[in-house]
């Protein structure tokens, strides 16, 4: 285990140096101007178009500084504002930590990392407009973000049409397994580090089905692709009968004619897709209509604030959620777990798989790190392991023409063919304001089902 602590890189970066990892947040104005110098083999243009600087060999394993010395451009796109709010400091800090340890140890091809920071506002159309001020001013090759599927279905066109690679935390929907990918059905421009949410549904039915033994279920969900494809995969998988499909607007505070139309019939079971905003209204108002009934809920809602203040109306609730490592260090250089938010870790690893891509790439492009990102994600013979604080121990590896294999904060992040993790579950239930650890579900129950 790495001994790195951040207060080691703050230092080693020095008050001089700390401005190369550019935390640009979301009240910096978006205006400036475009800055690609297409440095190498890149078209740069005043578009910030001039990412393609340098080439690896055969093997796709470079070791020049892909013949630039300037800093390499990311962005990220996290919900500070807005209805995931409680979660989208957590992912960004969690971003710029991995930047500020990648940057201390030497950066990737031998460069620094700069980083743009903005706010989704949990907006899509908002969410596009500062990805495309980002490319075209910033000349950003490496987005990470969003957290929302909605979001995501917005960006993943634009990281595709203009070659930059986007990697997202938190995006779970089935819609997005094939995003990102070109017209010549070659390179794919977009992966996450989040689970398809097809396992999540999977682990929804699965309390419903043997946990609960539940004949009858309704699901309430957001209207948005998250909400929509994760209710679908749960009620397609549960073994009951399905009485009510219910998605729910964010625009509204008044949950009452949504709620009567869940519990139509008196379901054994609620399935629900919930962000924390809307879900406390939700519940709230749930409780004091008197509804009951037995909820099971995806891992949007798990925000222990809202578990806290709505302790006695939340009891029972079963929650499902992806496994992450618990990595020691990762805890220590967040500053604790309190400052880690849901899918912070996703965040984490997005960054530090774009990084290792660039450097086994051997060029500072969305293209490089989209042909490599599944390469430092596996396990080969003979790779080296790299988890949490260890680039300069991957970068050296692969300077010497060594494979790698990530496995981060999150995990294991071994990608697929769609640039996606499988990964292990947990069944949690709610007691006295937590969330308690009921089940492991192991990769192998999604075998042959997804």
């Amino acid at each position: 285990m790495s001994s790195y602590s951040r207060r080691q890189t703050l230092k080693r970066l020095g008050a001089g140096t700390i401005g190369a990892v550019t935390l640009a947040g979301c009240a910096q104005q978006e205006g400036g101007n475009g800055n690609g110098d297409g440095n190498g083999d890149g078209n740069g243009n005043g578009d910030g178009n001039g990412n393609g600087d340098g080439n690896g060999d055969d093997d796709g394993n470079g070791d020049g500084n892909g013949g630039s010395d300037e800093p390499i451009q990311f962005g990220t796109l996290f919900p500070v504002t807005g209805t995931n709010s409680a979660y989208g400091g957590g992912h960004q800090e969690a971003a710029n930590l991995a930047i500020e340890e990648i940057n201390a140890a030497g950066g990737p091809l031998d460069r620094e990392i700069e980083v743009t920071n903005r706010d989704t506002e949990g907006d899509p159309s908002r969410a596009g407009q500062k990805f495309r001020t980002m490319i075209n001013e910033e000349g950003i090759v490496g987005l990470i973000g969003p957290y929302s599927s909605g979001i995501g279905t917005t960006l993943a066109p634009i990281a595709r049409d203009n070659q930059v690679m986007e990697i997202s935390n938190g995006n779970t929907s089935p819609a997005l397994a094939t995003a990102g990918i070109n017209e010549n059905n070659d390179v794919k421009y977009y992966g996450r580090t989040a689970p398809n949410d097809t396992q999540q549904g999977l682990v929804v039915a699965r309390i419903m089905n043997e946990t609960l033994g539940a004949e009858t279920a309704s699901f309430l969900y957001v209207d948005n692709p998250y909400g929509e494809g994760l209710a679908d995969v749960a009620s397609e998988n549960f073994d009951g009968e399905t009485l009510n499909m219910v998605g729910y607007s964010q625009e509204t505070n008044d949950y009452t004619s949504t709620l009567d139309s869940v519990f139509e019939d008196d379901p054994d079971v609620v399935g629900a897709v919930m962000y924390p905003g809307n879900g406390e209204t939700i519940l709230n108002q749930w409780d004091q209509g008197g509804y009951g009934g037995q909820w099971v809920a995806a891992e949007a809602i798990w925000s222990p604030d809202l578990l806290s203040s709505l302790s006695d109306i939340v009891e029972g609730m079963y929650i499902t959620s992806p496994q992450t490592a618990d990595s020691d260090t990762f805890q220590e250089n967040m500053g604790g777990q309190d400052n880690i938010t849901q899918f912070a870790p996703h965040a984490y690893d997005a960054t530090y798989l774009e990084a290792l891509a660039i450097q086994r790439g051997g060029e500072a492009s969305g293209t490089a790190i989209a042909e490599n990102l599944r390469a430092v994600s596996r396990p080969t013979d003979g790779d080296t392991n790299v988890g949490v604080a260890e680039f300069e121990a991957g970068k050296s590896a692969l300077e010497n023409g060594d494979e790698v294999n990530y496995d981060g904060a999150s995990g294991n992040v071994d990608l697929n063919e769609n640039l996606e993790p499988v990964v292990p579950y947990r069944i949690l239930q709610v007691e006295d304001g937590e969330a308690v650890l009921q089940e492991e579900v192991p990769v192998s129950f999604f075998e042959g089902k997804i």
